[in-house]
């Protein structure tokens, strides 16, 4: 089989490698490869061999920082929302984005983007991954990597392979055929790295066909390396190696965290027992040498130092894709936009108005410089004057964080004050003091300077000042070893650990411990905690519940009855959508159906906006007049959904997934529940909208669904074709006829003539056109689109022959079909979709 890899290639300092590499005793290799600490690998100063310090995306940057010590920094919007834009100029841009804070950081490498595919609508991780569709993701994914790797920081594509659910997620074995697997779930995979020349994948945490993937030979070696030519470095993820000499052979580069428990003395031991092969070792070394050259890592060293930078221009940035990825889909009798003046007085009810989630759960969120809510950019657009709130239902899982000015320490200063101890040494003076914003602190392998992150007690110890009279529900949730005492009285006291484990945390969080304790409305009620830690990761979370009023939910639907336009925020939040556990539903927490059912029901404007990562069921989506996805948006989704009610902005956004009516209806749940540790994927390529439409299954929305305020006419679309190459470009003329701009994206599908399968989507055009503007659209399809998997073979080929393209608005809007004919060939599987195939067959 030909083996060719075109790819441009970073100038490296070649030399300096292999200087390098000669120069490291075997010692020192074995270390160099064993992570030092939770974020950052190892340096080795005689040779003055820098250390790389790593960090978490997808849609930021955290840094190091956690605990009462975190480093503000910029939230963009959650993958989703990039993949819902179709816009690849602006996913470079947001790479370039998180480019920068990185740097800002003092990081090398950014553990982003993740580009496992959305098989079921619950996957605890949707919001963080960008689409179902196996070609969208790779594009978008490619530019995302770009833009980041153009600041000379690394991307780590994530999770290779296969992890695309939380169920069981560190052991589960992923049992995917072989064309399935080429043609689905690695193409954003191979994308990034052949087309976008990313510098770095991070191996998941369930096995593949039998064999964890840090240790999967035909993964990381054969498919990674051998035939997509990868040059550049794997990171496990986060105590997903288990096996030595196993991953040593398949390609793992780095297992982390550190301090190292697979490299470091049990690689230098297996060595020298013969078990691995110092050669092997080698070829890890020169990977991560060359890694250090790629990222400039000896011009700007691992620090500490993490700054907060606020820049106008990134914000505007992350505003506009806040925006170009809300997807409008219903809008009867034109509802929206709601131009400012046009009404006098707006009901904003629902849940996630006041509290808008502009990021999932996880180790993805963070921080962030400022989180602008829906109500306060429907405040700000429209004015204090027009705009009347109420919550009218709650949906928080377990008690919620406090993170307001209800909180004081001894001192009276807002928030709680935190001590930090060595080991559990409480008794002198401690470590540090600092005070901390909210009623959670989260610890994963870093903590204040002086402090060991591996063994340490942290106390907390402040006041919460009730705003209501009444029983308020007071929780703990806490990883490790400790207690919580209210008002002087011991309501949990854990001394061992040994409390029930529960979902949070990753499943390394106690079940909630839940008491009832009366307080009166403006007496402050004395809160003291105590955590002992000794390991890399620990958290202790205080919520608090106050009483509910009994009459909220009637009130919030007579507000909008009283008013002129209701707008009701639904959704979800960082506790039903996170890392660590699928959602069991699709449907919506809490009496929020009943709420937009009852608003419709009296309101003279009934607006929806759903603030939810995953899809959603929506019962009343008939009943309402206009509904708009906004998903989990960033630090400005407030500000950027307001733009778009209110008209400043055209909703700009299309599905990247399919919304079924039910749960039931996606395919790959008949087998989503593992057998004995297996998860088998045997609905094959059949899942998504795909799979339900080979069904006859009518989606509630489909996929690539989305409209704009404006209209568009299209024109009779041409297709030019080089059958030889094979690749086709399919240029179709559009017009705005509207008095408003118009977003327009062609998408166009493939399959063989005769097919009556679904079709695949093969590439797209993405364009606002002004009034009275028309323009050509041209939709190139490459030649990838006409490949098939030959897995007797191990080998692509052109299936040649005619072929049906169809033009559509969505998977279910076809507005053209046209045939063309491909030459017949072999290719060679390490090409990208630029490359030209091998000779004829």
């Amino acid at each position: 089989m030909t083996k060719h890899h075109p790819r441009a290639r970073t100038t490296l300092n070649e030399s300096r490698i292999a200087l390098r590499l000669a120069a490291l005793s075997l010692e020192e290799k074995c270390r160099l490869l064993g992570g030092a600490s939770t974020w950052r690998t190892h340096a080795i100063a005689r040779l003055g061999i820098p250390a790389l310090k790593m960090s978490d995306g997808p849609n930021g940057v955290r840094g190091e920082s956690l605990g009462s010590h975190r480093t503000p920094g910029l939230s963009i919007p959650t993958s989703i929302v990039i993949g819902a834009s179709w816009d690849l100029n602006l996913a470079q841009e947001l790479g370039v984005v998180l480019g920068r804070e990185a740097r800002r950081k003092s990081v090398h490498v950014v553990l982003a983007p993740t580009v496992n595919l959305h098989r079921t609508p619950i996957g605890g991780r949707t919001f963080e991954c960008l689409s179902e569709d196996p070609e969208l993701s790779a594009q978008l994914a490619a530019a995302i990597v770009r833009g980041v790797q153009s600041n000379d920081v690394a991307v780590t594509v994530k999770h290779f392979a296969g992890n695309d659910t939380e169920v069981e997620r560190m052991t589960v074995d992923a049992q995917i055929d072989d064309t399935t697997l080429r043609e689905c779930y690695l193409r954003p995979f191979e994308a990034t790295v052949i087309d976008a020349d990313a510098w770095g994948v991070m191996s998941s945490y369930n096995k593949l066909n039998g064999a964890h993937a840090a240790n999967n030979v035909e993964l990381l070696r054969h498919i990674l390396r051998d035939d997509w030519g990868f040059d550049g470095f794997v990171v496990s993820d986060w105590f997903g190696a288990h096996d030595t000499a196993g991953s040593i052979e398949a390609g793992l580069d780095v297992p982390m965290p550190g301090p190292a428990t697979v490299y470091g003395r049990h690689l230098l031991a297996a060595v020298q027992e013969g078990r691995v092969s110092e050669a092997r070792v080698d070829e890890r070394v020169e990977t991560l040498l060359r890694l250090i050259e790629r990222t400039r890592a000896d011009e700007r060293p691992a620090s500490s130092v993490e700054q907060t930078v606020d820049d106008p221009n990134e914000r505007a940035v992350v505003r506009h894709a806040a925006a170009a990825g809300a997807v409008l889909v219903r809008n009867e009798h034109s509802a929206l936009p709601l131009e400012v003046g046009s009404v006098q007085t707006i009901a904003v009810v629902g849940p996630n108005a006041r509290v808008t989630r502009t990021q999932g759960g996880g180790s993805s969120s963070l921080q962030t410089i400022e989180s602008v809510s829906l109500l306060d950019g429907l405040t700000e657009r429209y004015g204090a004057d027009a705009i009347r709130y109420r919550r009218g239902v709650s949906i928080d899982k377990l008690a919620p964080i406090v993170d307001d000015d209800t909180l004081r320490t001894p001192d009276g200063e807002t928030g709680w004050q935190v001590e930090y101890y060595d080991r559990d040494e409480v008794q002198g003076a401690p470590r540090r003091v600092d005070i901390t914003g909210q009623s959670a602190l989260t610890y994963f392998g870093a903590a204040p300077p002086g402090v060991d992150p591996f063994d340490f007690t942290v106390v907390v110890t402040g006041d919460f000042v009730p705003q209501v009279d009444g029983v308020h529900d007071v929780s703990l949730v806490i990883t490790g070893m400790g207690s919580l005492s209210v008002q002087g009285e011991t309501i949990v006291d854990d001394p061992q650990g040994l409390l029930p484990r529960g979902r949070e945390y990753f499943g390394f969080g106690s079940e909630e411990q839940l008491h009832g304790i009366p307080m009166k409305r403006g007496e402050p009620v004395r809160f003291v905690a105590r955590m002992r830690t000794r390991a890399g990761f620990s958290a202790l979370r205080i919520g608090i519940r106050a009483p509910e009023d009994p009459h909220e939910f009637d009130r919030a639907v007579s507000l909008a009855a009283d008013c002129d336009a209701a707008i009701v925020v639904v959704g979800t939040n960082d506790e039903w959508e996170t890392e660590g556990h699928d959602r069991d539903s699709i449907a919506l927490p809490g009496r929020q159906d009943e709420l937009v059912a009852r608003v419709a029901a009296v309101a003279r404007r009934t607006i929806v906006v759903v603030n939810a990562g995953a899809p959603v069921a929506m019962p009343w989506l008939n009943d309402v007049d206009a509904v708009l996805i906004g998903f989990f948006g960033g630090m400005e989704m407030g500000r950027a959904i307001a733009d778009v009610l209110s008209g400043e902005r055209d909703p700009g956004g299309r599905l990247p997934v399919v919304y079924p009516r039910q749960l039931s209806d996606s395919p790959a749940m008949r087998d989503y529940a593992p057998v004995n540790g297996v998860q088998r994927y045997t609905e094959g390529e059949w899942y998504g909208w795909r799979g339900q439409a080979r069904a006859g299954i009518e989606p509630l929305i489909a996929f690539g669904h989305g409209l704009s305020y404006g209209e568009s006419v299209w024109g009779a679309p041409r297709v030019a074709v080089d059958a030889s190459w094979p690749r086709c470009s399919v240029t179709v003329p559009v017009s705005c006829v509207s008095a408003r701009p118009v977003t327009v994206v062609v998408q166009c599908y493939v399959r063989k003539a005769g097919d009556t399968n679904p079709p695949r989507l093969a590439g797209w055009a993405k364009r606002e056109l002004s009034p009275s503007t028309s323009g050509d659209m041209v939709v190139e399809v490459p030649w990838t689109a006409f490949r098939r998997w030959n897995p007797a073979r191990r080998a692509w080929h052109m299936a040649g022959g005619e072929w049906e393209v169809l033009v559509a608005a969505s998977s279910v809007d076809v507005r053209a079909r046209l045939n063309v004919v491909i030459d017949e060939r072999e290719s060679a599987p390490s090409r990208g979709s630029d490359q030209p195939p091998d000779q004829p067959a």
